[in-house]
């Protein structure tokens, strides 16, 4: 498995609309994607900050939808909410146990 990070800080006020955008828009353009697992939007909205998981079945997945353009084409869905680009790192699984 191979799991990209999205760091985010989002405007003023706007952590709920950055909610909805992810759920109603960018996790179903997400689940289209070949090799996708799973998502996972962290945040403290206290803050505006968090962190987007996605999880991939391996990285040649991972870089195939980097490389592809749908990356940067689905984050967009997020340019009137985040405040600045996000960070993006990706990294394998090293360890990964369910209880």
């Amino acid at each position: 498995m191979f799991i990209r990070n999205v760091h985010y800080v989002v405007r003023d006020s706007q952590f709920d609309h950055a909610i909805e955008v992810f759920r109603e828009r960018v996790f179903p353009e997400l689940e289209k994607e070949p090799g996708f697992m799973r998502a996972i939007l962290t945040g403290d909205p206290a803050r505006g900050r968090g962190i987007i998981y996605t999880m991939w079945q391996t990285e040649e997945h991972a870089q195939r939808y980097e490389n592809s353009g749908e990356a940067a084409r689905i984050l967009s869905a997020f340019d009137d909410v985040f405040d600045g680009p996000p960070a993006v790192e990706g990294y394998p699984s090293i360890f990964d146990r369910e209880f």
